[in-house]
């Protein structure tokens, strides 16, 4: 069984697993403190692997394969589809803007 199975059956909820309680909220505590002094907020996003919002993770840890590029994805890889822009693109979109301005 996997640590989100033990989630999603409550033993969390069990007086008897505190400790597994502990656990899950542990990482939850650490990302607040660390958004808490971002600027601006980033988006957290809660997900588990092979889970609907897991496409967030994999486009954040393997960001080469996106839908975008599809030609170049490594056989037996999954394809991401993600709205996310890349930092590249971001910046040389906001270099435009200010030539225009």
């Amino acid at each position: 069984m996997t640590i989100a199975q033990w989630r999603n059956m409550g033993y969390q909820n069990q007086p008897e697993h505190q400790a597994f309680a502990l656990l899950l909220e542990a990482p939850q505590v650490d990302a607040q403190i660390i958004i808490r002094d971002r600027f601006p907020v980033p988006r957290l996003v809660v997900c588990d692997q092979h889970g609907s919002q897991a496409r967030f993770l994999l486009a954040k840890l393997n960001p080469s394969a996106t839908y975008n590029n599809a030609t170049d994805i490594a056989p037996g890889s999954d394809i991401i589809f993600t709205d996310d822009v890349s930092l590249q693109v971001f910046c040389e979109h906001l270099q435009r803007l200010a030539v225009q301005s």
